[in-house]
């Protein structure tokens, strides 16, 4: 219920008896799909956080004013700092206006297209998510015909009995929640709702403390009131207002976000391992269960000892007489490439592999025995589990990375020069000997194309090629290669040899210095160093 209207409207009261009176001296984003707002007054400061997540959007109240120091970008600067008047909703839809002393922002949850917009009284309308100039300028015509309320929405519905399919399309903003909390409320067997009850649900929203229903087995948590009957829980808190509710909310459900996801790591990996063991554990017992060939083995060798100076060295095969059983002749093969003793030393080596591989068998199978015992026992701890710790003991336990911790491509993508060629390839340099094998050993992928300027110091050059099998056309291999031979001591040549080939066939060797690296095979362009204007420098 954290999105419902009557939820966002209760919370933009919150909001506006809080925070009117504050200026707004910032806006930034230095995580996907969230704004931050700064609130100042007097000594007093705040800042708001704005989620366009269309599974998460929210808006909360921070007290912690922290500015990240690294991917930060500053949005609609030119208006700032600004004054907040006054924040309201919109009578019929989820659209959140913050009135301001030069302009309105406006937040508005529509699923995918969920975004914050700012409109100045005088001047161009700016989103903070990107939109077309269409859909700036319909919005814009939009929000200019919405009526804002400051107070709560208590709508009015003539009829005494109204259906929900119906109420749903004259009233889209009510919600499936509050509608299906009528139906709980009162009892309803049909379709069909009493103005009254859905009228009692909708105040108890606007009055009633609000809720975190928390379900420990299904890690499933909500936000409602105290009188809320639709979701199941295993706990619940009380808050005095939204904000600090929707607050613990996010808390906890970003916390249970991360204790499931690592649940589904482990039960993967536990599965996975569970099942490697068991077929190792098959294997191995087949193995003894087929026995040693030890003796058959032995006797081989001794028929061939016996009648060693019938052995021929060029022989594949040869028929004895079996001196263990002299009724019978056997076929023995030979290694045609031995002489007669090495087939014979071949036999009684055979005989001692198999019987030390039955020892190790024995000793492996013990082995895979505790270890599939083990991984049992983890399975039920599992089971057991609750807490984030209990997960990262788990994942300690198993050997298993936390993926959390890898950085992403993003953030290694910005130690690098970056340049779009013809608008649609993404070309990388490096800016020293570090950042060189970074590009080249770390981001590059296999079927990217490598450059570099022949027999002279410069920088490693990638192309990306997002798809190999379309294959690279060469004028803007061409133009990757003047990329190259610029960004090297060559720049102020006339023309430049530059090799390239895929980051596949490029190796750093044991021992080679910082930078340094060795190609398996090559081609060579020879290029003018330059940018050229098809390729568009880009600051991320």
């Amino acid at each position: 219920m954290f999105k419902s209207y009557f939820i966002l409207n209760r919370l933009a009261n919150e909001f506006n008896q809080k925070l009117t009176g504050f200026y707004v001296t910032r806006a930034f984003s230095f995580e996907k799909e969230k704004l931050a707002l700064l609130l100042n007054k007097g000594d007093e400061e705040l800042s708001l956080e704005l989620s366009v997540n269309p599974q998460l959007p929210y808006i909360t109240l921070k007290r912690k004013v922290s500015i990240p120091r690294k991917n930060l970008v500053d949005f609609f600067s030119s208006f700032l700092p600004a004054k907040l008047e006054s924040i309201g909703i919109s009578e019929r839809d989820r659209i959140i206006k913050f009135l301001f002393d030069k302009a309105s922002i406006y937040f508005t949850i529509r699923g995918k297209n969920t975004n914050v917009f700012l409109i100045p009284f005088d001047g161009e309308i700016e989103s903070f998510k990107k939109s077309s100039e269409e859909v700036k300028k319909d919005f814009k015509n939009e929000v200019s015909k919405t009526s804002f309320i400051s107070g709560f929405n208590n709508i009015e519905i003539k009829d005494t009995i109204v259906d929900a399919t119906q109420l749903r399309k004259e009233y889209p903003f009510i919600g499936k929640e509050i509608i299906n909390e009528a139906k709980l409320c009162g009892e309803e067997i049909s379709d069909k709702i009493t103005t009254g009850t859905l009228t009692k649900v909708i105040e108890s929203v606007r009055s009633e403390k609000p809720v975190v229903f928390i379900d420990e087995d299904s890690n499933e948590i909500n936000l409602g009131v105290e009188s809320s009957k639709i979701f199941s829980f295993t706990k619940k808190e009380i808050f005095p207002n939204v904000i600090s509710a929707l607050d613990y909310f996010l808390i906890k459900k970003y916390s249970l976000a991360g204790v499931s996801n690592k649940k589904k790591i482990i039960e993967k990996h536990l599965e996975r391992e569970l099942q490697k063991t068991t077929n190792k554990l098959n294997d191995v017992n087949l193995k003894i269960q087929r026995g040693s060939k030890e003796e058959e083995y032995n006797r081989i060798a001794n028929i061939l000892l016996v009648n060693i100076d019938k052995l021929h060295k060029g022989s594949d095969k040869i028929e004895l007489t079996n001196i263990y059983n002299t009724n019978e002749i056997i076929i023995i093969m030979l290694d045609p490439k031995h002489a007669p003793k090495q087939n014979v030393e071949m036999y009684f080596e055979k005989a001692k592999n198999e019987r030390l591989s039955l020892v190790k068998a024995t000793q492996l199978e013990e082995e895979t025995k505790k270890r599939l015992s083990a991984l049992q026992k983890t399975k039920e701890k599992l089971i057991k589990a609750e807490t984030t710790d209990d997960y990262y003991s788990i994942m300690k336990e198993l050997k298993i990375n936390d993926d959390v911790k890898k950085k992403p491509d993003n953030d290694i993508k910005n130690k690098f020069r970056h340049y779009l060629v013809e608008k649609k390839y993404h070309v990388f340099v490096g800016k020293d000997s570090k950042t060189n094998d970074l590009l080249t050993l770390k981001f590059a992928k296999q079927n990217d194309y490598w450059f570099h300027a022949r027999s002279v110091s410069g920088s490693h050059v990638i192309l990306r090629n997002e798809n190999p099998k379309e294959g690279v056309p060469k004028n803007i291999l061409k133009l990757v290669a003047s990329i190259a031979a610029y960004h090297s001591k060559a720049k102020t040549a006339g023309m430049v040899p530059v090799s390239y080939t895929q980051k596949k066939y490029v190796v750093k060797k044991k021992g080679m210095e910082p930078g340094k690296v060795a190609l398996l095979k090559e081609e060579v362009l020879i290029v003018e160093p330059e940018i050229n204007k098809k390729c568009e420098y880009i600051t991320d």
